[in-house]
C-alpha cells in the first residue's frame, strides 16, 4: 500500500511519497517491508515523474521497462494535455501490456481490455496527471493530489494547512507535502517513512 502526496505551483511540482510495503500471505498474516531509495515508488525517468499506487510490479515498470514519449519543451496547457492523451497515455499502455501488466478479456478473439491494477501518478512540464486504471487521466483544479491507502487522511490534512490559499514556494509544498505524509502514517497502518520528495522546478 501506499501515500504519494503531489502539490503542483506555477511552475514547479513537488512529489512526496513514502517506502513502505505490504503483502497479504495465504495464512492472513500480512508482511510489511520498506523500498530502497532505488526502487522507490516514484522513478525520475527522462523529464518525468512517474509514481504508481497499488501493485509494485507497476513501480518497476516505471522504473526499468517503461521509455515515455520525448515531450516538447514549453508545452503546456490544452497543448500539454492533448501530448498527454495522445502519446503518453498509448505508450504507457502499450509498454504495460508488452510487460504482461494488464488484464486480458474473457473474449479470447479480443484484445486486452484498457486496464491495469493501479493509480499512475505523472508530472511532465510541472503539471501533474493522475491515471486511473482504465488510463482515463484527470487534474485537479486546486493543485493538491494524494492517491493510495492513506489518501484520505493525507489529503485532508493539505486541504486543512493550505485552507485554498495558493502554495507559492518549492520549500513550502516540500514541507507540507510532508506533514500530510506524516499524518496519512499515524492513521494508515500501509504508510510509514522514510519519506522521499521529488521536484520539477521551471523558476532555475
Amino acid at each position: 500500500m501506499t501515500t504519494i502526496v503531489a502539490i503542483q505551483g506555477d511552475s514547479f511540482a513537488v512529489v512526496a511519497v513514502d517506502s513502505r510495503i505490504s503483502a497479504m500471505e495465504s495464512d492472513g498474516f500480512a508482511t510489511i517491508s520498506t523500498l530502497g531509495e532505488n526502487s522507490g515508488k516514484v522513478a525520475v525517468n527522462g523529464k518525468y515523474l512517474l509514481g504508481a499506487a497499488g501493485d509494485v510490479r507497476a513501480i518497476n515498470i516505471l522504473h526499468h521497462a517503461f521509455v515515455p514519449p520525448p515531450v516538447s519543451p514549453g508545452l503546456k496547457g490544452k497543448k500539454l494535455d492533448q501530448f498527454f492523451t495522445v502519446k503518453f497515455i498509448p505508450a504507457l499502455r502499450d509498454c504495460f501490456e508488452k510487460q504482461g501488466y494488464a488484464s486480458p478479456d474473457n473474449n479470447e478473439d479480443k484484445q486486452h481490455i484498457a486496464e491495469q491494477a493501479s493509480t499512475i501518478l505523472a508530472v511532465i512540464s510541472g503539471t501533474v496527471y493522475v491515471v486511473d486504471s482504465d488510463y482515463a487521466w484527470s487534474s485537479d483544479s486546486n493543485g493538491i493530489y494524494a492517491l493510495g491507502s492513506g489518501s484520505t487522511y493525507a489529503l485532508g490534512a493539505l486541504t486543512a494547512l493550505t485552507a485554498g490559499k495558493k502554495i507559492q514556494t518549492v520549500s513550502q509544498a516540500k514541507s507540507l507535502a510532508l506533514k500530510a505524509l506524516n499524518v496519512a502514517a499515524k492513521f494508515d497502518p500501509y504508510t510509514g517513512p522514510p519519506f522521499r520528495t521529488h521536484v520539477q522546478d521551471f523558476t532555475k
